[in-house]
């Protein structure tokens, strides 16, 4: 049996603000799986990488933000597989994720079709406009954190290299 690999395309954010003595970033808590991540979701049919960006920023953790930086400050790349609700009866297109390796636990289930992911997330360099005042359904926490903060809460090496990136750009990551 032929496995299947589904394209997917992601934009996202490291909102940061800074005042005179700090910069301090926005991280989110997923309500799915758990783990601090950075903002990001799919690039939607007619919509730029970079509008789908401040979207997503907006919806998942409840802030207005700008992009700062033409270019993104990071393109990352991964698979994972998830098992997708094609019914049309939701908006919501993954019903369970796994991450890569734990895919051959996650195949034991009857009736149950896993497909593999390869996505493409690209994230882009915002500042906090203003804050609405609560995240979005798929976070269940947000918190500002510090450069050294997230770099120890970021759940995922590629989202911490982007972190990196990030507090380069700003120099948040010379402040210890």
């Amino acid at each position: 049996m032929k496995q299947t690999t589904l394209e997917e395309v992601s934009a996202g954010g490291v909102v940061y603000r800074k005042s005179q003595e700090k910069t301090e970033f926005l991280i989110g808590k997923h309500s799915g799986y758990h783990k601090w991540i950075l903002p990001k979701g799919l690039v939607e049919k007619g919509e730029s990488r970079e509008e789908a960006a401040v979207r997503e920023v907006e919806e998942e953790v409840g802030v207005v933000a700008k992009i700062t930086e033409v270019s993104p400050v990071k393109i990352i790349e991964y698979y994972y597989f998830a098992d997708l609700d094609l019914s049309g009866e939701t908006t919501r297109r993954v019903k369970n994720y796994q991450e890569a390796p734990d895919f051959a636990k996650a195949t034991t289930g009857k009736g149950v079709t896993h497909t593999r992911i390869h996505k493409q997330v690209i994230f882009y360099l915002m500042e906090l406009e203003s804050d609405l005042g609560k995240e979005g359904w798929e976070m269940e926490e947000r918190k500002w954190v510090t450069y050294e903060e997230g770099m120890q809460l970021l759940a995922f090496e590629t989202e911490r290299e982007v972190f990196e990136e990030a507090g380069k750009a700003l120099g948040a990551s010379d402040q210890s």
